[in-house]
């Protein structure tokens, strides 16, 4: 398999409340052999407030885009707001000469000619390292979790060229390539957490939460498989106070860090220490 390279862009999340996504994006990409330069000052990628001005959005993404286009390299961007922020650019800036010209002269000293692509780690390890390659390295295969992939509603809307924005697959997939058994998840598997109502509207929001893990349940599951830091607050610390008395909470996970576990990266490593709810009772039935 030939070198894999590219930009790789944190975002504020993972430097912080989603740290063990960093880490186990990091772990995995390591092993599997593909090189990630994190961008050097990167900056936020406007995230929601900037995208009530498209402008501002567009420069801020656009800074950390330019760093990579000018090494020749794609991005990855592992959050899903930022993915959505930084194709979103990425695709104006190709597509349109004057939001180009727009967003260069906002830029001043680095400048986009729109060759840049923008990458989900989903799309990365199903497309570019493929499905038999990570089959081939499974040193502990996930057999025992019943896993619910849960890819919320940003990685795959508007269409992101690498999976179906209602019944997407990629990670269904990556987590039968692993060993565990998949739940069909549709159509809960695209809906929103309700993260973005937390502050606005508590009750709504942990409802919504609370409907996701329900749903879960209902399917089988005895765990959750997702690739947001938004969603994960949700669904991770937000789950106990979104549930009714004697509803039992189920164990969610960044996909990362089963496919580490999978790889047999040290569980250490990879940041299951970090989970609010409880992913003991779970990974033991692994050993």
């Amino acid at each position: 398999m030939n070198p894999l390279r590219y930009a790789y862009y944190p975002g504020c999340s993972l430097t912080t409340s989603a740290k063990e996504y960093d880490r186990s994006v990091r772990a995995v990409f390591d092993a599997l052999g593909v090189e990630l330069l994190e961008i050097e000052g990167w900056n936020c990628c406007g995230a929601t407030p900037a995208s009530q001005n498209e402008l501002l959005m567009y420069a801020l993404s656009g800074r950390n885009l330019a760093w990579a286009e000018a090494r020749g390299l794609d991005v990855v961007a592992p959050c899903s707001e930022c993915f959505k922020n930084l194709n979103k650019t990425a695709q104006a800036v190709r597509a349109d000469p004057a939001v180009r010209a727009e967003v260069n002269a906002v830029l001043g000293d680095v400048s986009l000619t729109g060759k840049v692509r923008v990458k989900h780690p989903l799309e990365v390890l199903v497309r570019d390292v493929g499905l038999e390659e990570i089959r081939r390295r499974v040193t502990r295969p996930l057999a025992g979790l019943k896993i619910a992939p849960y890819y919320g509603c940003l990685i795959t809307r508007p269409r992101n060229e690498f999976d179906s924005p209602e019944n997407p697959t990629a990670m269904d997939d990556l987590m039968a390539a692993l060993g565990a058994e998949v739940v069909d998840y549709f159509p809960y598997k695209t809906r929103c957490c309700g993260g973005a109502l937390l502050l606005s509207n508590k009750r709504i929001a942990l409802g919504m939460t609370r409907d996701l893990v329900i749903k879960a349940h209902q399917r089988g599951a005895n765990s959750m498989a997702l690739a947001c830091p938004m969603c994960d607050m949700m669904l991770d610390p937000y789950q106990g106070p979104a549930l009714r008395a004697g509803e039992k909470p189920l164990p969610t996970f960044y996909f990362t860090q089963l496919i580490g576990l999978a790889l047999g990266i040290d569980p250490d490593q990879l940041g299951f220490a970090d989970r609010v709810v409880s992913p003991r009772e779970v990974l033991a039935a692994l050993s």
